[in-house]
């Protein structure tokens, strides 16, 4: 169990580190007054929440006479963000919307609603408005139609915070259901046959005493979500949690910049985990941030070539001595030899080497005459080179290293490791553990300088990278 646990935590130390090489910056439509939240990727740009005063029918309904929350979409162009425009007015009703997903395709939608929403503005109390659940809708021409509610939500407590899986065959989501371990809790839900299996709680190594809300299943297994407990710096805190034979661990703190002494939650990270966002109101109301990696973007890596430095021999210009007592024979430099006019030859590493062939008097064997001699320069490919075993096992801490890349067209100074789990780090000497079995590849770049911190993306010109695939077996040691 000692040893479970240092792998575990030697891992999780790794994704530590690697979580401090995105920078942070807040996006320019967040409001001053008013709040913005629950970021999720859509299209071209993201899908957030705000309470901010819309042109549609308002009411205030809490007893501090916030306005209701509603589903806006904003647009990237480029490097500049749009103007925020309501996600559907077709969807968007007097009460609250708030907390999108989308299916992969973008043509279906779960999102947190009122569930007194569609009622009568007359027939609501604001006992009745607080109640929330999770509906569904779907996207018909240029806009969405409510389709059916959640069967899981209840009159007598929340059923908040959808997430649906990349496969679009989990749905995660928060609810006080009784039975849980207090206040909000994760739950999970399983697509079969058309319809949501009963939720299922994912239990006490992730649901505490506090809040546990706004899970994200990202495509790689972890499970992302926010909560007050787990040790928290201080209000809530996003964490992560991944399942290792088929069992969550204990969650992780996610450093700077992501937590602060305030609450920060609603994250969500892409696919390539170069970007994400999430919401905090780090700065006094709740606003959404953006993140980015600070590792340059390398493409289109070409796999690593091992080397064998493998040449051949032929002497085109040699006389026809096959009915003489004369043979001849090549010196390859390196202390081997081998008598024949046409000839392969391996040098184990680079340098310089001094090739004759010479004329072997086979009776008295000594050389009858020099028939010819060079100098063999025998230089490496020029390549980003990722020194690694090709075979490890699950919880074996490997160490990898640059050393042996050859640049000539510039003089490298930084060295980005992708491990393809998800970890990235900097060094021309890095250590890594794998946590699941498996085919990766590693990716190494080479750049000539560091990304400026200040900048959103950086323009290099001198670069390179390669990648080599790995195979990581299953330790079955006990």
């Amino acid at each position: 169990m000692d040893r479970i646990f240092c792998i575990l935590f030697l891992l999780f130390s790794l994704s530590l580190q690697a979580q401090q090489h995105y920078r942070v910056v807040k996006l320019p439509f967040n409001s001053s007054q008013f709040n913005e939240m629950a970021p999720v990727f859509y299209k071209n740009g993201i899908v957030f929440s705000s309470n901010e005063k819309s042109n549609v029918l308002v009411v205030t309904y809490d007893q501090n006479n916030n306005y209701p929350y509603h589903l806006y979409y904003v647009e990237k162009k480029g490097k500049k963000w749009g103007r925020p425009e309501l996600l559907s007015k077709n969807i968007t009703s007097f009460l609250n919307e708030s907390s999108a997903t989308f299916s992969d395709d973008y043509r279906v939608m779960y999102y947190t609603q009122n569930l007194m929403a569609t009622e009568k503005l007359s027939q609501v109390t604001k006992e009745d408005s607080i109640r929330m659940g999770i509906f569904q809708a779907n996207e018909t021409g240029k806009d969405w139609t409510l389709t059916q509610d959640f069967p899981f939500n209840d009159q007598s407590y929340d059923v908040v915070f959808p997430s649906l899986s990349d496969d679009g065959k989990q749905l995660f989501f928060c609810s006080k259901k009784p039975g849980g371990y207090g206040n909000y809790d994760i739950y999970v839900t399983i697509l079969e046959n058309g319809k949501w299996s009963e939720p299922k709680n994912l239990g006490p190594i992730i649901n505490t005493r506090e809040n546990e809300v706004f899970p994200f299943l990202h495509p790689d297994g972890r499970l992302y979500f926010s909560s007050r407990g787990h040790n928290s710096q201080g209000g809530l805190d996003i964490f992560f949690a991944e399942k290792i034979d088929g069992k969550w661990i204990t969650p992780v703190n996610l450093p700077k910049p992501f937590n602060s002494r305030q609450d920060d939650f609603s994250y969500v990270l892409s696919g390539k985990m170069d970007t994400g966002f999430f919401a905090s109101n780090r700065q006094g109301t709740d606003d959404v941030y953006m993140f980015m990696s600070s590792f340059p973007s390398f493409k289109e890596c070409p796999q690593q070539v091992n080397e064998k430095f493998c040449y051949e021999y032929n002497e085109t210009g040699s006389l026809n001595i096959d009915t003489t007592s004369l043979n001849y024979e090549w010196n390859f430099g390196d202390g081997m030899k081998e008598r024949s006019v046409i000839s392969h030859h391996c040098y184990s590493k680079p340098g310089k080497y001094n090739v004759s062939l010479n004329v072997i008097d086979t009776l008295t064997g000594e050389v009858y005459y020099s028939e010819a001699t060079y100098e063999l320069a025998v230089e490496p490919l020029e390549q980003a080179y990722i020194n690694v075993p090709d075979t490890v096992f699950t919880g074996q801490k490997i160490k990898l290293d640059g050393r042996k890349s050859i640049i000539k067209t510039f003089e490298p100074t930084t060295y980005y490791w992708d491990f393809g789990d998800g970890i990235i780090e900097m060094g021309l000497d890095t250590e890594h553990t794998f946590a699941k079995p498996g085919k990766y590849y590693i990716r190494l770049g080479v750049a000539s300088a560091e990304v400026d911190p200040e900048k959103e993306q950086e323009d290099y010109s001198n670069r390179t990278c390669s990648q080599k695939p790995i195979l990581v077996i299953k330790n079955t040691q006990k």
